[in-house]
């Protein structure tokens, strides 16, 4: 009987799935830290609030903020986060 021989550096599909899994999870492992994020991201993040959250009623969101600011009811920190908080939730658009 013989044996062919094959060229150990082809992946077949399966060791290539199963590479990319790999890949996949050694990257999922890599946390967010409160130091690497940026001074907008950081002010956004201590609102609490996801990112999408904005985007289902941006229209009603941003009439009813402009509102708020009009009527200088907001306080400058929060209008501060607000506004790190809407520069973050566009980006991932």
């Amino acid at each position: 009987m013989s044996v062919r021989h094959t060229d150990a550096s082809i992946k077949s599909p399966v060791q290539q799935l199963r590479a990319d899994i790999a890949a996949v999870r050694s990257t999922e492992g890599a946390q967010v830290t409160w130091e690497s994020l940026s001074e907008t991201e950081k002010s956004a993040a201590s609102i609490g609030v996801a990112p999408d959250a904005w985007k289902p009623i941006s229209f009603m969101n941003e009439a009813h903020y402009t509102e708020l600011l009009k009527k200088n009811a907001l306080d400058q920190r929060l209008t501060q986060q607000i506004e790190a908080f809407k520069t973050v939730a566009s980006s991932g658009q």
